[in-house]
Formats: C-alpha cells, sequence, structure tokens
C-alpha cells in the first residue's frame, strides 16, 4: 500500500523505476544544465579558475522550488565566506606551525561531524568542517603566505558566481512554491478520485507514494510561499487546511481500497466532484457555495471529508490557523549521552588522518579528492555509509567513462567554446536526471556530473591531458576504501537501528489512532512517513555484512511487520474515521459497549507494547489478549441478543456487524505480526 519492498523488485526494475520522469523532472534537469553551461562559460571566458567545483556546485545547491533554492544557494555562499575567512585567519596564527595545523585539522573534523549527527542542524556541519580541515592543509602545497591567501580568494569567486547564477534563476523564473502546493493537494485530490472511481494496484501504489511524502515538504511550501509574497496570511491557513484534509481523504480512499470495502453508490458523480475541486485548487479559484456535489449512497466518511474540502475552497469560508508544532532545541535529547555520536566523530577523524597523512607521505597532493571523499560520504550506520561509498564509486565510473570518451572522440574536432557548452550541457542533463531522483540514486548523479567535470573542465581549452583527473578519480577512490575499511571495522553501527524507531514510529500513531488521540491527519503522516522511512533503510541493510546486522532486526523480517502493520492500519483508520463523524458507541448494550471500548483499549496496549520492544531491540508475545478481548465482545453480544427478543434495531445491526469485521481483521493481524515479529 504504501511501498514496494525492495526484496520483492529486481535490482534493475528498481533503477528503472527510478529513472522514470515525473512532473517536474525534466524541468530540473534543464534547469541544472543551463546553469552548469553558463558556468561553464563563464569560467572560460574570465579564466576563473577550478571550473569543474564551481559546475559541481550548482548539483550541490539545487532545489526543487525557488524558495528552497534560494536559501540554500545563500547560505552556500555565506558559509563559504565565513570558512574561507576564518581559513585565512587561522593560518595566520598556525602557518609556521605543522602541529597546530594538524591539530586544528582534527578539531574542525571532529566537532563539525559530531554537530551533524547530534544536533538539528545536520549535515551542512559537516560540509562546513571540510572547508576548514581542507583549508588548514593548503598550507603543505602552498607554503607561501601571499599565493596562499589570493589561491582562496579565488575560491571564493569559484563559489560566487554559480550562486548568484542559481539564485537570479531561482528569483526570474523559479518554480513556484505556492504552484507546487497548489499541485501536490490537486494530485492528492486526483489519486482519491483514481480510487474511489475503481482504481487498480498501479492507483494504489501512486496515493502510497503520495501518503509517504507526508505534509512536511507541503509545510516548506506555505512557509517560503509567505516569505516570497507569493499567499498572504488566509490564503496560506486555507492552504494548510486543504492540506490536511486531502491528505485524510487520500488515507481513507486508499484503506477503503486496500480493504475491498467499496465507496457505496454515486461513485462517478463523486469523482467529477473532486475533479472539479482539483481543477479550481490548481487554478487559485474560490468557489461561491459550500456545498459539494455528493450523491446520495456515496460511503459517509468519504462524503464528509469532499464536503470539508468543498467548504474550506469556499469565498465564505474563515480557514484557522494550523496548531503550531513542537519546538525542538538545537541539540539532540541524547546529544550528551548516546556514545554513538562521539564514535562517529572519531571514526571519520580517523578516516580523515590516514588519507591525508597518506597523499602527505607520498607527496601526492592530487589525490586529496580522498580526503574530501571522507566527509561526504560518511554517515551515522555502516549500511547507509555503504550504499553512499558504491553510489560515489558506480557514478565515478560513469562519470569518467564518460569524460574519458568524450576527450578521446570529441574535445580534438572542438573549436570553440559553443561546442563546449554543447557537450557540458548534454553531460550536465544526464547527470541531473539521475541526481533530481529519489535517495536511492540522486548521490550517483552528483558523483557522474563531478567525475566528469574533473576531467573534461580541465584548463581554460581543449586538453588532451587527463593525467590531473585520474589522480582526483584515485582520490576519490581511495577515500572510499578507507571509509569502508574504517567505518565496517570499527565500532560498526547497523542501520537496524533505524528500521526498529521507524517501524515504532508507525505503530505508536496506530496506537494514537485507536485510543483517537491527537490529530488523525498527524498519525496517518506518521503512520505513512514511519513505514515508508523503516523500508527506505532496510534497503540499506542489504549493504552490512552479516557482522554488522548481527543480533539486529533483518530486512526480510522488517518488510514482514511492515506488511501486518499495514494490514492492521486499514480496519484502524475506517474506525478512526467513522468514529469521528458519529458516536462509535451509540445505543449499543451497556456490557457490549464496555466490551468494545475493552477490545480497542487492548489492541491499543499491544500496539504500545509493541512500539517499546521494537525501541528496545525485543518481541515479546502478548497476542493472545487481543483475541481473548475479542471473545468476549462475541459472547457478550449473544447474551444481550438472546435476552433482547424484539432484536437489535437495523442500523445498530449492521454497525455492530461492521465493527465486529473490522476487530477481526485487527486481531488476526496481530497474531501475523506476533509470529513474524519474534525473529526481531
Amino acid at each position: 500500500m504504501l511501498y514496494q519492498p525492495p526484496s520483492r523488485t529486481s535490482t534493475l526494475s528498481l533503477l528503472w523505476d527510478e529513472l522514470q520522469p515525473y512532473p517536474g523532472r525534466l524541468d530540473l534537469s534543464l534547469r541544472i544544465a543551463l546553469v552548469c553551461v553558463l558556468v561553464t562559460v563563464t569560467a572560460m571566458a574570465l579564466q576563473v579558475p577550478e571550473a569543474a567545483l564551481s559546475c559541481y556546485l550548482v548539483f550541490f545547491a539545487s532545489r526543487a522550488d525557488a524558495g528552497t533554492g534560494i536559501i540554500t544557494a545563500a547560505g552556500v555562499l555565506i558559509g563559504a565566506t565565513f570558512g574561507i575567512g576564518l581559513g585565512i585567519l587561522c593560518l595566520m596564527v598556525v602557518a609556521d606551525s605543522p602541529m597546530l595545523r594538524l591539530g586544528l585539522v582534527a578539531f574542525f573534523t571532529f566537532a563539525g561531524m559530531y554537530l551533524a549527527q547530534a544536533s538539528k542542524a545536520g549535515p551542512p556541519l559537516g560540509t562546513v568542517a571540510m572547508v576548514f580541515a581542507f583549508v588548514m592543509t593548503l598550507y603543505d602545497i602552498v607554503p607561501i603566505a601571499e599565493l596562499l591567501v589570493r589561491a582562496l580568494a579565488w575560491m571564493w569567486v569559484v563559489v560566487f558566481f554559480p550562486m548568484i547564477y542559481l539564485i537570479a534563476l531561482n528569483v526570474v523564473a523559479g518554480r513556484s512554491p505556492a504552484r507546487l502546493l497548489r499541485n501536490e493537494v490537486a494530485e492528492r485530490l486526483e489519486s482519491a478520485t483514481e480510487l474511489i472511481d475503481g482504481g487498480d494496484q498501479r492507483g494504489q501504489r501512486r496515493a502510497g507514494q503520495l501518503l509517504a511524502a507526508g505534509n512536511g515538504e507541503v509545510g516548506k511550501y506555505r512557509v517560503f510561499s509567505r516569505i516570497l509574497s507569493l499567499m498572504n496570511q488566509k490564503e496560506a491557513m486555507r492552504s494548510g487546511e486543504l492540506a490536511e484534509a486531502s491528505f485524510a481523504l487520500l488515507t481513507l480512499a486508499l484503506a477503503r481500497s486496500v480493504g475491498g470495502e467499496g465507496f457505496g453508490q454515486g461513485c462517478a458523480v463523486a469523482a467529477v466532484a473532486l475533479r472539479e475541486q482539483a481543477s479550481d485548487i490548481r487554478a487559485r479559484r474560490l468557489r461561491a457555495t459550500t456545498e459539494a456535489k455528493i450523491p446520495n449512497g456515496l460511503d459517509p466518511d468519504i462524503a464528509r471529508l469532499i464536503d470539508r474540502i468543498a467548504r474550506i475552497q469556499s469565498k465564505a469560508h474563515e480557514p484557522r490557523p494550523l496548531p503550531a508544532g513542537e519546538q525542538e532545541g538545537f541539540f539532540a535529547s541524547d546529544a550528551f549521552t548516546n556514545p554513538v555520536y562521539t564514535q562517529f566523530a572519531l571514526k571519520t577523524l580517523l578516516a580523515v588522518m590516514i588519507t591525508y597523512i597518506t597523499y602527505t607521505a607520498l607527496n601526492w597532493f592530487e589525490i586529496h579528492t580522498a580526503m574530501i571523499t571522507c566527509f561526504m560520504v560518511a554517515l551515522g550506520s555502516t549500511g547507509e555509509t555503504m550504499h553512499k561509498l558504491t553510489l560515489r564509486i558506480i557514478g565515478c565510473l560513469i562519470g569518467g567513462a564518460m569524460a574519458f570518451t568524450s576527450t578521446v572522440w570529441l574535445v580534438p574536432h572542438m573549436t570553440d567554446i559553443g561546442h563546449l557548452a554543447l557537450l557540458v550541457g548534454a553531460a550536465s542533463f544526464i547527470a541531473a536526471w539521475v541526481s533530481v531522483g529519489s535517495e536511492r540514486i540522486s548521490y550517483m548523479g552528483w558523483q557522474i556530473a563531478l567525475c566528469f567535470f574533473l576531467v573534461v573542465l580541465h584548463g581554460f581549452g581543449p586538453s588532451l591531458d587527463t593525467d590531473a583527473a585520474r589522480d582526483r578519480i584515485i582520490g576519490i577512490i581511495f577515500g572510499n576504501v578507507v571509509v569502508w575499511l574504517v567505518f565496517s571495522t570499527i565500532w560498526p553501527v547497523s542501520v537496524g537501528a533505524g528500521v526498529r524507531k521507524h517501524l515504532a514510529s508507525g505503530i505508536s500513531a496506530l496506537a494514537d489512532l485507536m485510543t483517537r488521540q491527537g490529530e488523525r491527519v498527524s498519525a496517518y503522516a506518521d503512520l505513512a512517513g514511519g513505514l515508508s522511512k523503516a523500508m527506505r533503510q532496510a534497503e540499506m541493510l542489504r549493504f552490512e555484512a552479516k557482522r554488522v546486522r548481527r543480533g539486529e532486526i533483518q530486512a526480510d523480517t522488517a518488510e514482514q511487520i511492515a506488511d501486518e502493520i499495514e494490514a492492521m492500519a486499514v480496519p484502524i483508520i475506517l474506525l478512526r474515521e467513522h468514529g469521528d463523524a458519529t458516536d462509535p458507541h451509540h445505543r449499543m448494550p451497556k456490557p457490549v459497549k464496555a466490551a468494545t471500548q475493552d477490545y480497542e483499549n487492548t489492541v491499543a496496549e499491544w500496539l504500545s507494547a509493541r512500539t517499546t520492544d521494537l525501541r528496545a531491540g525485543r518481541w515479546n508475545d502478548a497476542a493472545g489478549s487481543v483475541r481473548t478481548a475479542l471473545r468476549r465482545i462475541q459472547a457478550r453480544l449473544s447474551r444481550a441478543e438472546r435476552s433482547n427478543q424484539a432484536g437489535f434495531p437495523r442500523k445498530l445491526r449492521a454497525e455492530l456487524a461492521t465493527r465486529l469485521a473490522l476487530y477481526e481483521e485487527i486481531a488476526q493481524a496481530v497474531e501475523r505480526a506476533e509470529a513474524k515479529g519474534r525473529p526481531a
């Protein structure tokens, strides 16, 4: 429903799916290629050094929407200015002391990588640490202070003009975050329409992908729309309400579609109403009426949500501010108690020192990319690190092959900068197409671009000399080998802990839905996001050696548990949506009402217990209590029917039959989850 488990799809099929076009992919790829061409022409015309690095920074700072793109490019420019300036000041103090310079390299590396894991700032701090550390090492090859300062000033120019191009492109012709927000909401409505109108597994998979994305990106679009004055406050609040209502509608539609519950009568009319709503949202039109065209006989919970969206879109609607999220501190809650953060920083420091000392001892500075590689591929778990390392090597080989082929067959025939611009544009487009894919392959696109640029953009004119580029590629491979050795042998951390954490998050969301606590849309997002992240990280388990993941949850076990969580989610979502519209225990006999409430509490307790178990790395059996609670309902219902000679009203009988069927689905999913979860 929410994901396609990797074990059930071949690697080639996954790769083919990842390379398929999606709305906006062509646009993003062309934008990146265009900026790379502009950067290349500028660097060649003005003879700015390191054109390869300038083009690579375009990939590093490009984002899907104008708001994030402007902020990221400005952040890179400010960070480079601060980093180079601080590096120059530090070099003025420690230039004549190799030990002090080595100490600063170690300090910047350890502090930056520690904070990258233990703070909310995350990976950007690791990038800043890399800049600081690398600047400290430059004195080894340029021991003349004046020349080094000039070189660092040129490095600022290398960063400056590609970021200015990116900012200008996003300001003039950027992808509007407001439009992206409206398109996302409209896509949810269109996906729900497809399901209501008899959607197949392809439609279910598409709906699952939209739900797995959550509301996080939509929230960012709304924030940047306000910052860029693309929406007023009222429109931003209305968009927030539409995002929540569309998420709830799509969740319920997917649950009914997967559960085979059906949508009642008049689905075609409801589909027309939803398509009209989606069209109005894309066109930024408000409706004059507050009522939707909802046919009689349509599932009442679906009808209620369609009507809710219609009221939000009406001109008379007064939007409400969304509840503020919990404020998080700068540091993670366990920043000063969890030894994993310190171990990660020490492992990265060791890898950096090995590469730095090696190329310094060999007097082979051209392979300095080995040290940079240590910063770029180091991640919190062994599986994630090995995955990124694999993408870096594959991308390096592909980019190198493209570059050497171009150097041999195309560069000798080039006569002007226009030819070079065409070559860079074509290669940049290929690399960009990969880089704007999912995180499964995106980093490979970056490496294709980097290795191609290193070979082709060497000097200020056509050149068949590939020695420098060859050395840099050797450095990348050497850095990968060092990281692999260090991270797989010293304090290896399995990604299994992250898999368990995200599975637990999904189960916890189900517990909240079962007890009707908190916002249901937030719980839906936590459920979909938790399962999606768990399955993405389960893929990384296959990059770990058996000794690393020994004693941890296995990928197959994680997928089986996720299957049962999804099977359990369908009836729980249906119960929650129905309960929000009516009193779920209305007119039930008191003994039956008490038994149903006891059953729901028992299921919630089981879910809470499994959440605790997964986080602690254990799995205790407790399914029998759920089945016992269900039998108690059935027994009390039988007694109530025998004592009531007139029988229950028809609506009550239908309500009880529906609830018992859903309760049975939950109990069966619990029993299957117990059987599959024990090996964890």
